[in-house]
């Protein structure tokens, strides 16, 4: 069973989500550091979105450390898309000059 909890944070990330006639919600994104699956070759990244939703800590998996940290900003990025679209809102990151300052896969990019 893996931690439900984040554990020691080695990123974090400050967003205000911009609502039509609301003030801007804080929402805090934080990355765990990538740990070993118990009993497994492979290692799981906990993420945290703070601030909109549930606010459950979710995993990825991969291979290595590295693969799972890349996975696990990966999927932060498309999560706050969706967020974004279900909210009606727009997250952003007050020193990007467009977006999030995270990158975004498409499929084929895997």
């Amino acid at each position: 069973m893996l931690n439900p909890e984040i554990g020691e944070v080695i990123a974090r990330r400050e967003l205000k989500l911009a609502q039509d006639g609301r003030e801007p919600a804080d929402v805090i994104v934080l990355i765990g550091r990538p740990r070993q699956l118990p009993g497994h070759a492979d290692f799981y990244c906990p993420y945290q979105i703070k601030g909109i939703n549930s606010e459950k800590v979710r995993h990825i998996y991969g291979i290595d450390e590295l693969q799972a940290l890349l996975l696990a900003i990966f999927t932060l990025a498309t999560e706050l898309d969706a967020l974004n679209k279900e909210l009606g809102g727009k997250p952003c990151w007050e020193l990007a000059a467009k977006g999030l300052g995270l990158p975004c896969i498409t499929p084929a990019d895997i």
